[in-house]
């Protein structure tokens, strides 16, 4: 097969697909933009005879956000409706997602990245609260015992340390005893309650001392 050339195209004579069905977040465009400004165009934008986008859309989308004229495209010769180039559409989009990935290495990547560029997290797909999220799914509690634990480990600057709260569980077999417990023990509850602390505190702490589990 003939190797294929690179071509600079005007953004505005490039058109998205009407049948591409993936759209690309502002959170993900500015991820691109950083990509773009510290890489370049290491992905080229694919597009049909016409100048229909078949794989690319957002990095061209990102190009647009920077005030880009043009951007670097391979184009292949075929209408932008055919079968060929919907497999490209669908396949720029879907195979990756057949890949099987490393949740543990990711994880240590993304914070030695986090640690040694001035940019962060910034270009990666990730920020800091889902480096943590991350990382709390992916060890055993003998390494990351909770949510706060990962926030410390990745270096997050609103992580505070706090003392937990004991806590039981209650269970009761019908919405009559719940409030006969309430009742005898002076808590506030009713059928809809599933937390509450006691003695009696403002509801606005995520974690409570008493759970009630009907």
């Amino acid at each position: 097969m003939k190797p294929k050339t690179t071509e600079l195209i005007a953004i505005k004579e490039l058109k998205p697909h009407p049948r591409n069905y993936r759209s690309h977040p502002e959170d993900q465009l500015i991820h691109l933009v950083n990509s773009i400004k510290q890489h370049g165009f290491y992905r080229n934008v694919v597009v049909a005879k016409d100048n229909t986008i078949l794989a690319g859309h957002g990095v061209v989308q990102a190009g647009n956000k920077m005030g880009l004229e043009k951007v670097p495209c391979i184009r292949l010769d075929l209408e932008p409706d055919s079968p060929l180039a919907l497999k490209v559409l669908s396949g720029d989009n879907e195979i990756s997602r057949l890949s099987e990935i490393d949740d543990r290495a990711l994880s240590e990547m993304l914070k030695e990245i986090k640690d040694s560029d001035i940019d962060g997290l910034l270009g990666t797909g990730y920020d800091d609260k889902m480096l943590s999220n991350l990382l709390f799914v992916t060890r055993p509690e003998s390494e990351i015992k909770d949510h706060n634990e990962a926030a410390q480990w990745v270096g997050m600057p609103e992580f505070e340390k706090a003392e937990r709260p004991n806590s039981i569980y209650v269970n009761f077999r019908n919405d009559y005893d719940k409030l006969q417990f309430g009742e005898k023990n002076n808590i506030k509850l009713d059928v809809t309650t599933r937390t509450c602390w006691w003695p009696d505190k403002e509801m606005e702490d995520d974690v409570s001392s008493v759970k009630f589990k009907e």
